[in-house]
């Protein structure tokens, strides 16, 4: 995995399809997050771990901070 910190631009990015899909929510919930995610396509019990790693306060739903995580990991892992 990269040890390079998220740039702005994926912020940015990030925001666009985090703000997309939440709603006007400050979190985003499993359903509200799987499009995106499966449009990967790794395996989900991949996704699931990717998901265990971003959620680090463990309540189910990811703020926009662990949806930058979770989309830096799977980026990290679906380009090596």
């Amino acid at each position: 995995m990269s040890n390079k910190k998220i740039e702005q631009w994926e912020v940015e990015r990030y925001w666009e399809i985090f703000a997309s899909l939440a709603n006007g929510s400050s979190h985003l919930d499993g359903a509200q997050a799987a499009s995106v995610l499966k449009n990967s396509q790794l395996r989900d019990d991949q996704l699931e771990r990717v998901w265990d790693l971003a959620d680090v306060d463990s309540d189910g739903k990811l703020d926009f901070e662990e949806f930058c995580v979770a989309m830096r990991i799977i980026f990290d892992l679906v380009n090596g």
